[in-house]
């Protein structure tokens, strides 16, 4: 009996050891596909449920505005169901849209740039002076020092040829 007992007793220590390292694969399992999906996750889905405080699967104004990019006005906008509230789909597709704009509106603002600079280093007379050029939103800038008025009005009128420029700041000024 008390070999019966022994081999009982080794018996069901196999089977609790075997059970336990089968529940902790499984949770490993578990772990590995949670840390796994939460590596796959964009930014915007993870920042969303940070925000989403009460879990309810929407942003409602007040917790879309931690996000300093969801002003009253975006917000807004973002809520196409207009439901005051954003789905994380809404939250994503009209965060990544404005960015992409954003980024269209660099690239456009440093291609103004840079072909005013090419025209007016072109220019006759316009070799070695120290003209800056800054754009923003389709505006261009112009600053530095020049040797007469009529570079000024020169470099001016060739910023406004470039396409794509709104209007022009000169702020030129004749050297003294």
């Amino acid at each position: 009996m008390h070999k019966t007992l022994k081999k009982t007793f080794n018996t069901s220590r196999a089977a609790a050891m075997a059970l336990a390292l089968t529940c902790s694969l499984g949770a490993g399992s578990v772990l590995a596909v949670s840390i796994s999906e939460e590596l796959n996750q964009s930014p915007d889905v993870k920042q969303f449920h940070e925000l989403d405080t009460n879990g309810d699967g929407h942003l409602n104004a007040s917790e879309a505005s931690r996000d300093s990019f969801y002003t009253k006005e975006h917000f807004n906008a973002a809520d196409k169901n207009k439901d005051a509230k954003l789905t994380q789909q809404e939250y994503s597709d009209y965060k990544t849209a404005q960015q992409k704009k954003n980024v269209g509106r660099v690239v456009d603002d440093s291609t103004i740039t840079a072909k005013v600079k090419a025209n007016i280093v072109k220019e006759e007379g316009f070799g070695g002076l120290q003209v800056s050029v800054e754009t923003f939103k389709g505006v261009v800038q112009l600053s530095g020092f020049v040797n007469s008025k009529v570079q000024i009005q020169k470099a001016g009128e060739i910023a406004k040829s470039v396409e794509g420029v709104k209007s022009v700041k000169n702020n030129l000024l004749v050297k003294s």
